[in-house]
């Protein structure tokens, strides 16, 4: 089924539409064609996450979040087979990984999935298309706000009793045609648990905590002081009025000698409410499962020495279950043996010198690196008869013979 029951019935198959030529890197033999009819990007309506999206904090974790799930490039790799230890990798990428819903690319739809996936806890998509094999090459992404999940009982004849059952307004599809990509949920949850869903509450107290700070003004509230005893109501009425006059069009008030303005609180950095947003920040930080810090909540301070370590961490303790959760849903659309995985190279990599002493130490000594690996990983042309060589090994250091004079030495064989 899949795109079929998405397009309208009247577009004839053929006329228009998207195909994908597959060819060998190595050999440049033509592998297989793909063929994806009809658009794959309608107009749906908007998410209804939009609103949280609004709060600074919840803005930058989102796409903090969506961006490195969408920036990662994605690959697949083939189970170890015979004498081959190693995992191979599918080539050329396949096109579900390379452009999973066109004509967007990857990374439009990638982070449109992520955002779904944060905010209301699934990220949903139709198989579009499949290839000569029958495994999907396509998908039509669905916000999850308008998918229903059931399991299917007694009372219904569509689908097995127990089957699980996706709808999408008036249609419906089995789990063999749908991408559900699962957030937390209960033992046997058939939809998976939101930030919209679990934190709505905290969401409405940054979202009122910032419209109290905008509505502050630069003027605090307070009293005229006034100490002439000549000063009557009708006098005191009248300052009050030209004070408050002269402050809706904020221009400078005069006072005579005997009249103070007495300010009764908000001073410059309680009137931008300074420390109650921050911990917002925090909450923010904590809502969307990163490290203190990376939104500029009360933290300690990051420094240029342990960013690549933030970086690690990140990965270990945030994005680690968001991968897991992608990948795990994407290796179901392949054939088994074939599992889905992040090149998380781009965001691991170290600075300069710190790479090039590990390539010191992968190519000398022991060598398990070639010179001309090296430089196809970093995207040089390798020089034909010296890079194809191992580097020569380097010369042991002098055994050390010990001095029987010397305390240190004592009792070392010789």
């Amino acid at each position: 089924m899949g795109l079929g029951k998405l397009l309208p019935q009247h577009r004839a198959i053929g006329t228009g539409g998207t195909r994908y030529e597959a060819y060998d890197i190595t050999s440049g033999a033509h592998l297989d064609t793909y063929k994806i009819f009809g658009d794959l990007a309608p107009d749906w309506p908007a998410s209804s996450y939009k609103n949280g999206m609004s709060i600074p904090g919840a803005w930058r974790a989102s796409l903090l979040i969506s961006g490195l799930l969408a920036g990662m490039p994605w690959n697949g790799f083939r189970a170890p087979s015979g004498d081959d230890p190693s995992p191979r990798l599918v080539t050329p990428t396949p096109p579900l990984l390379q452009q999973p819903a066109p004509p967007d690319t990857r990374f439009t739809t990638m982070r449109s999935m992520g955002l779904d996936y944060l905010w209301e806890g699934n990220a949903i998509g139709v198989y579009a298309a499949r290839g000569r094999d029958g495994w999907p090459t396509a998908i039509v992404p669905v916000p999850a706000a308008f998918v229903g999940v059931r399991r299917i009982d007694e009372r219904d004849y569509g689908l097995p009793v127990g089957e699980i059952e996706y709808s999408i307004g008036s249609l419906r599809f089995s789990p063999a045609e749908v991408l559900h990509i699962k957030g937390p949920c209960e033992p046997g949850g058939l939809r998976g648990l939101g930030i919209l869903e679990a934190h709505m509450k905290t969401l409405r107290g940054a979202d009122d905590l910032s419209a109290e700070a905008h509505s502050v003004k630069g003027v605090p509230t307070g009293y005229l002081k006034a100490t002439n005893p000549d000063l009557n109501q009708a006098g005191a009425d009248a300052l009050k009025t030209k004070w408050l006059q002269s402050q809706a069009v904020r221009t400078v008030a005069v006072l005579n000698a005997t009249t103070e303005f007495v300010p009764l609180a908000w001073n410059p950095e309680q009137a931008q409410l300074i420390e109650a947003r921050k911990f917002s920040l925090t909450d923010m930080e904590n809502i969307f499962g990163l490290p203190v810090g990376w939104l500029g909540g009360a933290s300690g301070s990051r420094t240029y020495k342990n960013i690549e370590q933030d970086a690690i961490n990140l990965i270990k303790f945030s994005m680690n279950d968001h991968f897991t959760a992608f990948k795990e849903a994407l290796s179901q659309a392949f054939p088994r043996g074939v599992t889905i995985e992040p090149d998380l190279d781009a965001l691991l990599a170290s600075d300069t010198l710190n790479r090039y002493n590990a390539y010191n130490i992968a190519t000398g000594g022991k060598p398990w690196l070639l010179p001309s690996e090296v430089r196809a990983t970093e995207r040089r042309r390798a020089i034909e008869g010296i890079d194809d060589a191992p580097a020569p090994a380097s010369t042991p250091a002098a055994p050390v013979v010990p001095d029987d004079d010397d305390p240190e030495t004592e009792g070392t064989e010789q």
